[in-house]
This record gives C-alpha cells, structure tokens and sequence, in this order.
C-alpha cells in the first residue's frame, strides 16, 4: 500500500516548527538554479503533488511578502508536475532564508537543532519522499527521502540514529537516499517527523502482523505516549553507545550489561517487553536503564 501521499498530506497539515529548514529542504530536492551569464536568474521547483508547491508558496510568503510568483501545470497523466517559479528580490530574500545559492553556509545550519532537523526532515520527505506499508497478504515495508548531497545525506544519518532513527544510507545515480525497510525504524522515522496520525497506523499494522507481545507493543505506541517513549529510548540508547564506546560498561555487573544489551538490540521496545525478555522484574529494567543515562551524563556526554 503506497502511503506517501497520505503522510505528505499530514506533515502539511501540521504547523512547522522551522520554516526556513522546511523550505531549504523542498528546494534542494525539488528546485532548480537557472544560471545566464553567470547570475541566478530565477529559483524554480516542482512535484507531482500540487498540494506541495501550494503549501510551499504559503510557507515562504512571510519571506518573499508581494514577490509576483508564477505557478502552473507541465506533462499530464503520470508525468504531470506543478510547478512555482520566482524572480528578483523574492528569489533572493527566499534563498537568503534557505541557505541556498549565493546564500550557502559550508555546512547545513538546519541540522544543528532538534527543531530545524525535524523541519528539515519533513521538507525532505514532502520533496521526494516514499512511505509503503504491507498490503493484505503482501509483505514490504519500505521508506526512502532523497538528499541532492551524499556527504549531507551521512550526516542527516548520523543526527537521526543519535535520537533513536535508524536509516541506511545508499546513491543513486544523481542522489543519495536515507531508506529502511524495517518495521520499527519506519515507526521511529514517522514519531520523529510527527506524523503521529501515520504512525499509529503503521504501528497498528506492525502489532497486528506480530502476534507475540501484542498487549506490550499498543500499550507502547499509543498516540498520546508515543513521542515520549520514542524520545527516552533514544535517550537509553545513546546513553548506553556513549559509555560502550568509552568502556565504561565494564565497571557494571553483568545484569546490568544485560539489560543495556537487550535496549540496543531492540530499541522501540518497553521496559515492560525487555523485562519479560529476560526475566527480570520491570523496576529494575527502568532503574539500570536510567543509571545508564545519568552515569552517561556525568561523564560528559
């Protein structure tokens, strides 16, 4: 079952927490720089969702204010693409905002906070983006965004897998692609970009195929806990690398090495689930998954 337009069409209804970052990742997927004689004449995107270049010229017209922008319909069928186009001072005060063109930093600035990434991310997904889930009978979870750089594209990785995201990283004749076919990380990526409506669906859809800890699992990902339950595990999770990497571990006994054991090799899991796998009552799960979070923290993560 192809869902991407159904999550475009929630991280659109969703008032964004960066705009700039949105609008800069539209554009580097979906735009293009026209050069003559060396100058930028106009900055030009567009998408086989008219929904997407409407919503991108009433994101950006608290930048571009009066700015005439041109809009229309190319190809037909399959092959048909809206399109926006803009000129003069509303190009330039639109790149200025997205970091683009004469405006471009060495590295991306939308990457450095939470908020910005988030935006970024769903600017990714909206650009170019592909969300499927199992139809009846069939298997295939798969989700893919298109990032113009791959050096980019590891960083984007990197960002995400440090707050409980776990995506690939792969090229593709001109782009680089972030991609998972896994289950759960397309259930992070969905909480992350907060997509929650879509996420519960694909949660939902997970627990159904998956018969053992079924109770655990909706328990877990309900909507009203799901943000929270993504974030702390992620917070374990990078806790837990941190002090790995250090050799810190080694100072623990060995249920407690158990326990951080068991949080990495199944990250979206409650602590109830990792209690019942491996025998231990669920209290002393949370306390040696919260002392790795505070030893990690004072050791200077």
């Amino acid at each position: 079952m192809d869902k991407t337009y159904e999550l475009i069409k929630e991280i659109l209804s969703r008032e964004e927490g960066d705009v700039n970052a949105y609008l800069s990742a539209v554009l580097r997927v979906r735009g293009e720089l026209p050069i003559k004689d060396g100058k930028i004449q106009c900055v030009r995107a567009d998408s086989a969702f008219c929904d997407v270049i409407i919503d991108f010229i009433n994101k950006a017209r608290s930048i571009v204010k009066d700015s005439p922008v041109e809009t229309g319909r190319e190809g037909s069928g399959e092959a048909a693409r809206f399109f926006f186009k803009l000129e003069g001072g509303g190009m330039d005060a639109l790149l200025r905002a997205a970091k683009l063109g004469a405006y471009a930093c060495e590295t991306n600035p939308f990457l450095n906070e939470e908020k910005s990434l988030r935006s970024f991310v769903r600017g990714l997904f909206a650009g170019g983006g592909t969300y499927v889930l199992p139809g009846q009978g069939k298997r295939g979870y798969y989700m893919e965004m298109r990032v113009p750089d791959f050096y980019e594209t590891e960083d984007i990785r990197a960002k995400l897998q440090a707050r409980g995201v776990r995506l690939e990283s792969a090229q593709r004749r001109a782009d680089s692609l972030l991609y998972t076919r896994n289950s759960e990380e397309i259930c992070n990526a969905l909480a992350f970009m907060d997509a929650g409506n879509c996420a519960v669906e694909a949660y939902d859809l997970l627990v159904n195929r998956t018969a053992a800890g079924q109770a655990a699992r909706q328990a877990n990902y309900f909507a009203s806990n799901l943000d929270k339950t993504v974030a702390k595990a992620a917070q374990q999770v990078e806790a837990i690398e941190f002090l790995m990497k250090k050799g810190l571990d080694e100072e623990e006994d060995a249920e407690t090495k158990a326990i951080w054991k068991a949080r990495l090799e199944h990250k979206t899991e409650s602590a109830a689930a990792l209690a019942e796998l491996l025998g231990v009552s669920k209290s002393k799960v949370v306390r040696r998954l919260q002392k790795a979070i505070e030893k990690a923290t004072q050791k200077g993560m």
